[in-house]
């Protein structure tokens, strides 16, 4: 049975597809296949950052279409265990609950399911999947927490979502920009699942579509994978993320 992610944020730029990719990553090096699908119709990133653009031919819309998800599924050039079904190139509202069904035919394939969907409250989109962990991705600034304390906020699922940290430097602290993780955790009104470095590799991953196998990027996501999977896995030192 694979577990079911749901990545989201309240506004756009803070690193939610990195993120998403960074997990499924993450995921595939610990043995498990992974399907991530672009929700992002029109405005997909996610072929580009995995290596599959100029490969992509058909996309999710195509395999809505068709009834069969299979019909867009593409492996990420460094990742063998890692597929992607791109978004529509074109903008266009995607049938949720026709996914979420189709999905359910596939699910004993996967190990993970990350579904990438656009910023901001498309809470009809989420009600789909009820089964689904949220993470809502935010920054550490206060208008991505107070946005992701809305999100949270309108979250119907089975499951209570989890906040990641993402792009997080520890020297702002030092210099007063935000007091503490508690403070930025208190901000979003949502519980802490994991913290992402502010890490230069991560920048590139849509030129080299890889990350560094003991990088602390990586490191970060695979500790946040292992909190999905039920690990309890303490949070590092601040300094050590």
């Amino acid at each position: 049975m694979s577990i079911t992610v749901c990545t989201v944020s309240g506004k756009g730029g803070t690193g939610k597809s990195t993120v998403s990719s960074g997990l499924a990553i993450a995921a595939a090096l610990r043995g498990e296949k992974v399907l991530l699908l672009d929700l992002d119709s029109g405005l997909r990133c996610l072929d580009i950052i995995l290596g599959v653009d100029e490969k992509t031919v058909f996309d999710l819309s195509d395999a809505l279409d068709a009834g069969d998800l299979k019909k867009a599924v593409y492996t990420a050039a460094n990742y063998k265990n890692v597929s992607l079904i791109p978004a529509p190139a074109l903008p266009e509202k995607i049938d949720f609950d026709k996914l979420a069904g189709l999905l359910k035919q596939v699910e004993n394939e996967y190990g993970f399911i990350i579904l990438d969907f656009p910023a901001g409250a498309d809470f009809d989109g989420y009600n789909a999947f009820p089964e689904a962990v949220f993470l809502i991705v935010s920054g550490a600034d206060g208008v991505s927490t107070r946005d992701a304390s809305v999100i949270s906020r309108g979250i119907v699922s089975d499951k209570p979502p989890r906040l990641i940290i993402n792009r997080f430097d520890a020297d702002m602290i030092k210099y007063g920009v935000y007091k503490n993780v508690d403070g930025i955790i208190d901000c979003s009104a949502t519980r802490l699942i994991g913290v992402v470095p502010a890490q230069s590799e991560l920048l590139l991953l849509s030129t080299l579509h890889k990350l560094k196998p003991k990088g602390r990027a990586l490191k970060s996501f695979n500790r946040i994978v292992r909190r999905i999977s039920g690990e309890n896995v303490p949070l590092p030192d601040l300094k050590k993320i």
